[in-house]
């Protein structure tokens, strides 16, 4: 009997001594976090001021926009200095001043030097005949820290289809 309780406390020693807890907590800081959200939310209120020289400076050198604010006969993925003169030219006019973008939600994701992040924006455009209308979409921006800077490499966007319930978080 003895033996047989001997054996049983050993297996279970093995036991506990063999659980670990496996950590999948997310690399970077929470100051990461928050000058990648602070990049996202510049970009949402430069857009918003068609400041297209301050947008541009949140872009890497080679960064690339593909997305809803370019129209399909412009291309597929552009270069940012390419996509921004296209949207340029598609929101100025007589009702610039209507042209708005804000940002609704995020969903962050870092691995390192690496960033995405999942922004839900809204978009006030101005039509000519029709007033702003007013759409939502989806930007999957990647970013990546050089030394102490974040910058974005990419933007590709789609529109949220019409009749789909607005998320209210």
């Amino acid at each position: 009997m003895r033996g047989l309780l001997f054996a049983a406390l050993c297996l279970g020693t093995m036991a506990v001594a063999s659980c670990r807890i496996e950590d999948h907590t997310p690399t970077g800081t929470r100051r990461d976090e928050d000058a990648v959200q602070e990049i996202v939310a510049r970009y949402a209120r430069r857009l918003s001021n068609r400041d297209w020289d301050r947008v541009r400076a949140l872009f890497w050198r080679n960064g690339t926009y593909s997305g809803p604010m370019v129209p399909r006969s412009a291309g597929n993925a552009l270069p940012i200095d390419s996509a921004l003169h296209v949207i340029a030219r598609a929101v100025e006019g007589p009702e610039a001043e209507a042209f708005d973008v804000r940002a609704l939600r995020t969903d962050f994701r870092q691995e390192g030097d690496l960033a995405a992040v999942w922004v839900t924006l809204r978009r006030r455009t101005p039509m000519s005949g029709v007033g702003p209308v007013e759409r939502d979409w989806v930007e999957h921006m990647v970013l990546r820290r050089i030394g102490p800077n974040w910058r974005i490499l990419s933007v590709a966007g789609s529109s949220v289809p019409r009749g789909r319930v607005r998320d209210s978080r």
